[in-house]
């Protein structure tokens, strides 16, 4: 396709003045990297994406007195570590404050998000329109978007994708609930509750605006026609001739346009138009309602948004808009969470952030699960790709929601290609290797055969492309670097210009080998010889490449790419320990190679993405965590601990965070591939699998070990069945109680502690010590106790 467009620009360019550099300059961008090829499915993203940047670009710098969103109020403050210098700069995009917090329903294709201010946008992937509010008191107008940081609060409740926004004007409390329902047909509504308190002795009265906003976190929105409609049991806004909110009735409405400006310049006096249009797309409109707020009183204001299109006013959801409707939608919704979070592993450690963020990311990860599909992201990034589905399916898997993997692994075969290339977008060569590896860890962890019986055949096919493809680069018969390894492409987008990126081999290879467990499960030996075959000829071939890059560098670390020198990208081959443990541990070349990233990669002692990102690596610093977890290192805590910081108070995080902000600054302002990683890194700190054996806290915080401390971990899913411990710690002590429900017991269980062990022994005999650090127990003790 670049190809393609640098010939039209050298054909037409001349017609529009444009220089032969132009089109030049396009052409040799493509040569940067090994192939200009650029998978076609990623256009509409990135045009989408460049178009509102555009637009941006054009309407905040001239429309600064407008209630802009919290993100474009900050970068365009000049005082503030996120402004943007935007002169020669033709797209204006969130790029300092990109964080959003995730709500909807279990197993939905649809998500809402809520902003830092509590800025919510029923529709992202819609027309992406959003609903303020605001508060008159005393003559003064508060608006959250401008509001100083310690003047406003967020927080999960009780770490469920229901998301509070508080802050106190004038003495007194504005409390918004932002959460998701579905009404009896299915259809998904998000719930905006307002609750507006007076806590003090005397009477107050204040004036609480419902805006429809022309924007949302990535940019604007485009707002055509809203119209205000009475209906029976409340008021109903429409947006582009669609139904957009139910609202309890107002006492005052307005609609306004770009001409006559903000609709917040008018708060004073509402112009009651009913509808309005704007062939600028930034048409805005808000309801008044009188508060008179007694000593110690509240007053609930509950809005319903349907979160898909819709033309059909809906009644039930009119009901939900009444003072007394808001308690029993809650509670509903807290039980339909509750139930389905206690199906899985739970924990208690003695740490609060550990604790919540565990919980929180737990159910996020239930909500990019969309049935029969799971994406990264609720906004930018809703979209599937097997990358971020392997690790999310993974950590969906470890927590053992087996049958919602299942759900979306069921339908792998529809993405299947004749030639056994597994389709998310093209040219993405880790694809393969990262669904077969999917395969393989829900039938480990769930111990449930069946999709990769189905799906044998399918499997074997794109294990032979795997195989297939890397003979492209061999058919010159000279032994360049790239020899045997799979073509050049841009795979792992966060790496940089197209090339030969060991990471798609290291996942071809977990992909051979998935091939293998599962010739060898269904008794096919001829298949296993054979794909064995493949996968030693594969192995071999990367090391020969690996070796080459160590000769060509005089160092044992490993390069992103046969053609690249050390660079932050390098973190990608990380992958062959955590997640796909191909290698051991302390293979020389991962602690060679983390080692380096250390000395290159490290701002104020946590891994930083130069290449792509340009900021601080969440998911991929705890790919260096988890494999310094495998290790046994405590240090991979500093990696958790720094991200532990940064969050944002609802525990989610970008794909990357900004220097100067600490806050989002790359990717999904709620990226769900970070969410699957943080959950795997605290289960594998916690336990994991290695080989024939299982591993218990592997690399304890010295702070979570003190007399009366516990840690207690239920129906952990592990590929020698679910495991419950607890482990409880006294007067240099330290028990473990175990309880397995084993498939296939693990060959030992190895417990680890930071503490120098004297002795420990057992309910039943065996029970020895490996080293000062770690005990060896059989599978068949359920009590220890070690002394130190």
């Amino acid at each position: 396709m670049q190809r393609l467009f640098v010939r039209l620009l050298k054909i037409f360019g001349p017609r529009f003045r444009l220089a032969p550099l132009v089109a030049e300059y396009l052409a040799r961008a493509g040569r940067i990297g090994k192939t200009d090829q650029i998978p076609t499915e990623l256009v509409p993203l990135a045009a989408r994406l460049w178009a509102r940047g555009w637009f941006n670009h054009n309407l905040f710098d001239s429309h600064r007195d407008w209630i802009l969103p919290y993100w474009a109020t900050r970068q365009l403050d000049p005082a503030d570590p996120g402004f943007v210098a935007r002169a020669l700069n033709p797209v204006f995009l969130n790029t300092a404050y990109r964080n959003w917090t995730t709500i909807g329903n279990p197993e939905s294709k649809l998500e809402a998000v809520v902003d830092p201010r509590g800025l919510v946008t029923p529709q992202p992937n819609g027309d992406g329109w959003s609903l303020d509010a605001w508060l008159r008191v005393d003559a003064e107008i508060f608006f959250p978007s401008r509001l100083d940081e310690s003047s406003i609060t967020q927080k999960p409740f009780e770490n469920l994708p229901l998301v509070q926004t508080q802050y106190e004007p004038a003495r007194l409390r504005l409390n918004q609930e932002a959460f998701a329902v579905q009404d009896n047909d299915g259809n998904d509504w998000l719930i905006a509750a307002y609750s507006i308190e007076n806590p003090r002795g005397d009477a107050r009265t204040a004036t609480l605006f419902l805006s429809l906003r022309p924007f949302n976190p990535e940019g604007a929105a485009l707002v055509d026609h809203p119209e205000w409609r009475a209906a029976k049991d409340s008021t109903e806004l429409w947006v582009n001739d669609e139904l957009a909110a139910l609202l309890p009735p107002p006492n005052a409405f307005a609609s306004s346009n770009a001409e006559a400006g903000d609709v917040a310049f008018q708060l004073d006096a509402l112009n009651g138009a009913s509808s309005i249009a704007d062939r600028t797309g930034l048409a805005t409109a808000a309801a008044a309602y009188e508060l008179d707020l007694r000593a110690h009183t509240q007053r609930v204001v509950t809005v319903a948004l349907p979160m898909s299109r819709t033309r059909a006013s809906n009644a039930q959801a009119a009901q939900w808009t009444k003072p007394d409707a808001l308690p029993q939608l809650k509670r509903d919704f807290r039980n339909r969470w509750r139930t389905l979070l206690a199906q899985a592993m739970t924990i208690r450690v003695p740490d609060d952030a550990i604790q919540n963020a565990f919980d929180a990311n737990k159910a996020f990860l239930l909500l990019f699960h969309d049935g029969d599909s799971i994406t990264a992201g609720p906004f930018l990034y809703h979209e599937f790709w097997f990358r971020d589905a392997a690790y999310m399916l993974n950590a969906l898997s470890q927590l053992g929601y087996h049958a919602q993997v299942k759900q979306v692994l069921e339908k792998y075969p529809r993405r299947l290609r004749k030639d056994g290339y597994m389709l998310a977008q093209d040219g993405e060569w880790d694809a393969n290797g990262q669904a077969l590896w999917t395969l393989e860890q829900h039938t480990r962890l769930s111990g449930d055969f069946e999709v990769l019986h189905d799906q044998y055949w399918n499997l074997l096919n794109a294990a032979h492309w795997i195989d297939a493809a890397r003979q492209k680069t061999k058919q010159n018969g000279e032994r360049v670097p790239e020899y045997g390894l799979l073509p050049a492409g841009m795979s792992a987008e966060h790496l940089g210009p197209n090339d030969f990126y060991f990471w798609d081999d290291w996942w071809g290879l977990a992909g051979l080998r998935a091939a293998v467990l599962a010739a060898k499960l269904f008794n096919s030996p001829d298949d296993q010889a054979k794909l064995q075959k493949a996968y030693d000829a594969f192995l071999h071939d990367l090391n020969s490449a690996l070796q080459h890059a160590a000769h060509t560098n005089d160092a044992a670390w490993m390069p992103a790419s046969p053609y690249r020198r050390a660079d932050s990208a390098m973190v990608s081959n990380l992958a062959a320990s955590y997640p796909l443990q191909l290698v051991p541990p302390n293979d020389v070349r991962i602690t060679a190679t983390i080692d380096e990233l250390k000395r290159r990669a490290f701002v104020d002692g946590a891994f930083f993405h130069h290449v792509g990102h340009g900021g601080f690596g969440t998911y991929l610093a705890l790919h260096i965590a988890g494999s310094e977890i495998f290790q046994r290192k405590p240090e991979a805590w500093n990696a958790m601990r720094f991200l532990l910081k940064h969050a944002s108070p609802t525990w989610t995080w970008g794909e990357a965070i900004h220097p100067n902000t600490r806050r989002g600054g790359h990717g999904d302002g709620h990226h769900g591939w970070m969410a699957a990683d943080l959950i795997s890194f605290i289960r594998n700190a916690l336990l994991f699998e290695e080989n024939d054996h299982l591993v218990l806290t592997p690399a304890l915080p010295d702070e979570w070990v003190f007399e009366t401390a516990s840690i207690k971990v239920e129906r952990a899913a592990t590929y020698f069945g679910d495991v419950d411990f607890t482990l409880a710690f006294g007067d240099r002590n330290a028990t473990l109680v175990l309880k397995g429900k084993w498939r296939e017991p693990p060959m030992y269980i190895e417990w680890n502690l930071p503490m120098e062990i004297k002795n420990a022994g057992g309910d039943k005999e065996g029970v020895e010590l490996m080293d000062a650090h770690r005990v060896r127990i059989p599978s068949n003790v359920t009590r220890v106790v070690a002394t130190f």
